[in-house]
């Protein structure tokens, strides 16, 4: 087991990185490919290469640490997420290609326990020092403080410009469906 926890971005490479090797104080490389979901269906999860790799681990450094270092320890619900595990999860066609954050190695979903995701996302929103986006997904605190997530993107190096964009995504009263509104904030 190699520590790669301060290793450059540009120097790390899939074929240097083992699974229980640290790409950052407190994560293991292993935890950004984690999905239960893709073990139990036989799904292959793996990082296609090194540029969604390194923006996995940019994600872990910047988001997912000092969140761990903040709250404690904790496991991501989903940091990448392949196409092919995307067409499962949201039930497309083979061939249909997801544009998701995650399948760029660029986003992640996660909750801490008994902590309020409404919580979480405004720690994250007030204390991380860059991110692309900060959304509160579906919270209804009637059915607890963990109910729903929290999806946190953030560009690597040289992609963009993050856009630090607040959203919540909630029930809409009128339709019944889900929507996506400004801010953070809870299902009304």
């Amino acid at each position: 087991m190699a520590n790669h926890a301060n290793t450059p971005l540009e120097a790390l490479s899939l074929a240097s990185l083992a699974p229980r090797d640290p790409i950052a104080p407190n994560f293991r490389f292993y935890e950004l490919t984690l999905s239960e979901l893709a073990s139990r269906l036989g799904v292959n999860n793996s990082f296609p290469g090194d540029r969604e790799m390194r923006a996995a681990v940019h994600l872990a450094r910047n988001v997912l640490q000092p969140i761990r270092k903040h709250y404690g320890s904790f496991t991501p619900n989903s940091v990448f997420r392949g196409q092919e595990l995307e067409r499962v999860l949201k039930r497309k066609p083979s061939g249909w290609l997801s544009t998701s954050q995650h399948t760029q190695g660029c986003a992640c979903d996660l909750e801490i326990v008994a902590k309020s995701t409404l919580e979480v996302a405004r720690w994250a929103a007030n204390n991380l020092p860059a991110y692309d986006q900060i959304i509160c997904e579906c919270y209804d605190p009637r059915e607890g403080p963990n109910s729903g997530w929290v999806h946190i993107s953030l560009k690597p190096p040289g992609q963009g410009t993050n856009r630090k964009q607040l959203l919540s995504y909630v029930r809409d009263p009128a339709s019944g469906g889900l929507v996506y509104v400004p801010g953070l904030r809870e299902s009304p």
